[in-house]
């Protein structure tokens, strides 16, 4: 195979591929980028075994097919030697090396064998769905963090998604919160499906501001972007419908500022620790306490008479964290809603009337 190439078109395709290759895989050749030269295009190819990506660059003036072939090299070396490099490229390959020049420059790579490389399924289908990339990075945002890291259940590390009556639901929970984002849609497409956290994540770490173009099937969720191609495997479990958690009726409600409760946390969690960070919240006559203590070491105690509660005496034992994850999706004037038993915690806002967040008490005040 023989191209010459523009060395930032290059560049910028390997960058977007790279965000799928695994520095050290289980399989040493997932360590490459595959590249094929043929039908007037040069496709890249990235994965990691659960997402996947590929490029196309059109043949053009600035990425001209010499000779059509295909090479496998590892990503770290080539994608270093590129960025060396000025001006068009000459990358010319055999079964076993890969000829990299420029008029002052030659560099020589070892291959990987193409055949030992997966066999991965781009091809396109399932429901399809038009959506902003920041919207996508957005309702991520709201839910994402409540999904656990504990993969003896996986189903807990993914981000539910699902559609129904032109509306798009993302959901997490660790069993000991929930988070929920609903959006609006023009399509009227159903589905339902579940994507480990971390995979989404990283395929929502690109950026970009433009819409994109979803594909849901049983199999894979795929996201096509300018000429990209992004996938994800998707777990092959059905995940149950938990949103009945939600309370329907509530006690009492709290009424505070964002900022007030986020500078009580910040001020009260400064002791503790990230495997104990336990907080009490006390209200009574008026006054909200939150306290925090690190045993034989510290106690913290801060209070605040700037917000509003229309029930008796309160007493909760909270996971400081969850409380600050599930506010910091908020601005301004939260809603804090109680059940009868105190035992489902309710977060809401107008800041961002689409999310709701559920916080569940530890035991012991």
């Amino acid at each position: 195979m023989q191209l010459k190439i523009n060395r930032l078109l290059l560049d910028q395709a390997v960058e977007r591929v790279a965000k799928a290759i695994d520095p050290n895989p289980f399989i040493p050749v997932m360590k490459g980028i595959l590249i094929t030269a043929e039908d007037n295009k040069i496709t890249l190819v990235g994965s990691n075994g659960e997402i996947s990506i590929k490029h196309e660059i059109p043949a053009s003036v600035d990425a001209e097919i010499l000779i059509p072939g295909i090479f496998l090299v590892e990503l770290s070396l080539f994608r270093n030697i590129i960025k060396k490099l000025d001006g068009d490229l000459i990358i010319t390959s055999n079964d076993s090396t890969l000829e990299i020049s420029t008029e002052n420059d030659i560099y020589r790579l070892n291959l990987y064998q193409t055949n030992e490389y997966p066999e991965i399924d781009f091809n396109v289908y399932g429901d399809k769905l038009r959506i902003k990339w920041e919207t996508l990075k957005e309702m991520s945002k709201d839910v994402i963090f409540a999904a656990s890291n504990n993969e003896m259940n996986i189903l807990l590390c993914c981000v539910n998604m699902s559609a129904q009556n032109h509306k798009l639901k993302f959901v997490t929970t660790d069993r000991y919160r929930y988070a929920e984002v609903v959006n609006e849609i023009e399509e009227d497409v159903e589905f339902n499906i579940s994507i480990l956290a971390k995979n989404l994540r990283d395929i929502l770490g690109f950026e970009y501001s433009k819409e994109v173009t979803l594909n849901i099937s049983d199999q894979k969720i795929l996201f096509e972007i300018d000429g990209t191609i992004i996938q994800s495997k998707v777990v092959d479990q059905p995940y149950q419908d938990i949103s009945r958690i939600v309370p329907k009726e509530f006690a009492t409600e709290l009424i505070i500022n964002k900022k007030e409760l986020n500078n009580l946390l910040n001020k009260a969690s400064v002791i503790i620790t990230e495997n104990y960070n336990k907080i009490r919240v006390h209200i009574l006559d008026g006054t909200l306490t939150i306290s925090s203590a690190r045993e034989e070491i510290a106690n913290a105690t801060v209070k605040t008479q700037a917000f509003t509660y229309n029930g008796e005496e309160l007493k909760l034992a909270l996971n400081s964290k969850f409380l600050k994850d599930a506010i910091s999706v908020f601005e301004e004037e939260l809603r804090i809603l109680l059940t009868k038993d105190k035992m489902r915690i309710v977060i809401k806002s107008d800041s961002n009337p689409n999310v709701l967040q559920l916080i569940t008490p530890q035991k012991g005040f």
